[in-house]
Parts: C-alpha cells; structure tokens; sequence
C-alpha cells in the first residue's frame, strides 16, 4: 500500500496528467483510504477488547495506564478522541453479535456492507450509524410493534446509504434532517427514552469569546424559560402618559426620562441590544436572583457560588497592555478576563488569602460583604433603579456599582455608589460611558462618539419631579 502511495505522489508530482487523469488518481486515492479506514476501524475495535480484557484481569495481572481505546490511540496517533470514537461506532455497528438464543446479528447490515466494499467511508458511515441510534426512540413510538419499527429503521438506513454512495456529506445530512422532520410530523411526544437521547443544555466551544451552548427543552421548560426573559424582551410601554380621564383626551407629551446637569430633557441613548441580548440578559438575571436568595439547592456543603481567583496585582492594575503573567480564572470556566471579575467585585464577596512562595496559605482574612444590607436600602431610596439615563429597570434587578473601582481603591460609601443593571454594569466597565457623582447624586458622561460635549446626564425616570429640583449648582 505504501508503495502505491508513492507512486501515486510521483504521478501528481513528476509525471504530467490529465484531467481525465487526475480523476482517476483521486477515484484510486479514494479506494486506498477506504482499506486504510477499514485498517483503523478493526484496529480500533481489536484494541478496545484487548484493553477491556486487561482491565478485566483476563489477559494479564498489570494494568493499562489508559483509561480507553479513545485516549490510547489519540496519543499513540496524535489525533482526537472524537476520530477514534468514529471508528468505534462503526466496528460496533458492523461486528456480528451472538444472541444468548445462539443466533448471529448485525445491527446496520446496509452500513456494513456499503462500508466493506468501499462505497461509504468511516465519517459518513458513523454519521448515519449515529442519526439512526438518535432515532430509535421515536420510531418506536410511532410504531405499532418492534417489527414495524424495524422495517422503518431498514427503510431509512438503506435510503441514507444510497444518498452516501451517490451523494455528498451534505446531501447525507439534508436526508437526515428529511427523516426527522417526517418523523416528528407523525406526533412524537417527549417520552424519557426520547427525553435521554435529545433533552439537554450541551456546551458547543468557544467563539468570538463567547461560549456557545444549545438547549433542547420541553413544553413546560421552554415556559418557564420564557416567563424568566419576559421582563427583558417585552416592548417598553410608553412612559408616564397622562390621560384626562373625565374628558378622554389623548395623552400629553411623555414625561422626559433623561435630563442634563441642568435640567434640561434629552433623548437618552437608545437600547441597542438585540432580541438575543435581551433573552440572554432575563435568563442571566433570573439566575443571579436564585443564587443571591439562597433558593438553590446545597451543593459541596454551600449555596452555589460564583467564584473567581485573582491576585492583588491583578485586580488593581490595567492588564489591556501588559503580557505580564497573572492569575485569574474561574472555578467552572478556567481562565478568564480580570476585567470580568472587577466587575463582580462591586457586588461579591472578598476572602483575601495570603499565599508564599511555594503557594502555601501564609495567611487569611475574613470574608467580607462589600455594600452592606443598609446601604443598599438607602441606595434603593436615592436612586429607585438603573441610573443610566433613560434605563427603566427596576431597582431588584440592578446591582450595586462602585463608582470609582473597589479593585482600584474606591471606597465603599453611598457617595461612591451608583444602581446599575446588569446591562448598563458591563456599559460603565467596558466601554467609555464614565459615572460622576455631583452633590451626591450618579450622572453618566457619555463617549466623546457620543456626545462631543460630554454633557452630564441623569436618568429621571423614576424621578418625575420638576426639572428645577434636578438642576445643579456645580
């Protein structure tokens, strides 16, 4: 086999061919990697018993460093795990089983034969050995009896194997999705064999810094799911319209919601956030509420708790230039932006711990609360919700935001204290919307992209008094 592969690198390298040609070579290329691939996947399944035998004590006393087939020969091939559980897929699928009756069966016969006689490759033939498991539940349910729901397991295992050994991979997976939408129009209900196979929140990476999770839920989730967003993607009812009830006439001209430092009415920003922010953003937040009320279930002895490690030095300085090592990272996530977590240090919880140098507890400090219960009372009184101009979250959905950074010095006093939303909280940390306090009283001063002027402002939604009573005297 090596030579032919090298002859066949020699006639695309050395010798000149033909386009006509050149298909040839890649229809003899293809058959090649149809041997290999049948090499990998019996290698895979031959490995798989020897290993299981040595951890069963059968073949011999010592044991296999390697957990699994898997880790084994990811390491021994420098490839993923999630290749060499392709190959395992179809040796499992493909190997003749004994029934305690005596009698021999092959699970997916049609896979079996298309992929030993080199019509359909490893990737495609573990794709459809997958999808057909994936289906089995809903089959079933659709079926009268085990009979007919194996007649339709043939049927589309067959029609599958037909669209690969004529198809593309695409074409293999529009007929996949074919076969689950005409499944699902036959009113497959969430049995929990369905529920096992499909139910879930699966993590899916990261990208563009985001992490990136599906979720697949039933009636009643997706209720409670969207009741938990509703506060955030419902329109936002016009505000403080007034109505002459006796006369009926229409309403007057909205009450301002945001006023300059002088009292003047502006239009306050726009919410630029999308559907998806918003979605997000009621989830996120109904979530926060559980862990802050103490209403989810013990975990490790405790009431679940973000938490985060950061040193000092860290916390305190400017990291966005800087390649200098630190550390900062989550318990569940791993590492992660220190500016995140000086974000949550206006509402968290300070242990400091005192570490030398072979990372030992030298010393520890108290657990301390930043704004205490009181402060945040009055804060709810001074400022009622989001002080962002024009923002109308209520004040049980913001958190307490120190003005000038507790990470960088900042005081914890209402002087020094400003409501924000979960929203307008990553606003005032991540971008160049900055906080004054004036006579004790938080106004935003927007970007210069914003406002070439700068100008002051203060949200007066929840403070419908006259302008005049707004106006500073600086």
């Amino acid at each position: 086999m090596q030579s032919q592969l090298a002859s066949h690198a020699e006639a695309l390298t050395l010798i000149p061919t033909s386009l006509s040609e050149l298909e040839t070579l890649a229809r003899n290329l293809q058959l090649l990697t149809h041997h290999v691939d049948r090499a990998k996947v019996a290698l895979a399944s031959r490995m798989e018993a020897d290993i299981a035998a040595l951890q069963a004590g059968k073949i011999s006393t010592s044991r296999t460093r390697f957990r699994s087939v898997e880790e084994r020969l990811s390491q021994v091939m420098h490839i993923s795990p999630a290749e060499v559980r392709r190959w395992l897929t179809v040796a499992r699928a493909i190997t003749p089983v004994e029934s305690v009756d005596g009698d021999v069966a092959i699970a997916h016969p049609f896979v079996r034969d298309a992929f030993q006689s080199g019509a359909v490759g490893v990737d495609a033939a573990a794709r459809i050995i997958t999808s057909l498991g994936n289906l089995q539940a809903p089959i079933k349910q659709i079926s009268e009896n085990d009979d007919e729901a194996a007649v339709m397991t043939d049927r589309i295992e067959s029609g599958l194997i037909e669209t690969a050994e004529t198809g593309t991979p695409a074409a293999v997976g529009r007929a996949i999705k074919v076969w689950e939408a005409r499944i699902d129009s036959m009113g497959v209900l969430p049995s929990e064999e369905v529920r096992q196979q499909y139910q879930g929140a699966f993590y899916q990476g990261k990208k563009f810094g985001f992490h990136q999770w599906l979720m697949r839920v039933d009636d009643l989730q997706h209720e409670v799911f969207l009741t938990a967003i509703a506060p955030e993607v419902n329109p936002r009812t016009k505000n403080h319209e007034l109505k002459d009830a006796a006369v009926g006439d229409e309403p007057l001209e909205p009450a301002a919601t945001a006023r300059d430092e002088n009292g003047k009415a502006v239009e306050p920003p726009k919410d630029k956030r999308s559907l998806g922010q918003k979605r997000l953003d009621g989830a996120i937040h109904a979530l926060t509420v559980g862990l802050q009320t103490g209403k989810f279930s013990i975990h490790g002895g405790y009431q679940p708790q973000v938490m985060v490690n950061i040193d000092h030095e860290s916390l305190e300085r400017d990291l966005k230039a800087s390649d200098r090592l630190f550390r900062s990272d989550a318990v569940h996530s791993g590492p992660i932006n220190p500016r995140v977590i000086r974000q949550l240090a206006c509402n968290a919880d300070l242990l400091p711990v005192v570490l030398g140098s072979g990372s030992q507890v030298v010393d520890a400090g108290n657990r301390a609360r930043l704004f205490s219960a009181e402060q945040r009372k009055i804060l709810y009184a001074r400022d009622r919700g989001c002080t962002f101009p024009g923002c109308q979250t209520v004040m049980d959905k913001c958190q307490a935001h120190h003005v000038h950074e507790y990470s960088r010095g900042g005081v914890t006093t209402l002087e020094n204290a400003a409501l924000v939303c979960s929203f307008h909280h990553h606003v005032v940390h991540e971008t160049e919307w900055t906080i004054d306090m004036r006579s004790g009283v938080p106004f935003w001063k927007p970007p210069l992209a914003v406002d070439p002027n700068q100008r002051l402002l203060r949200n007066v939604f929840f403070h419908p008094e006259k302008p005049e009573q707004l106006a500073l005297t600086v």
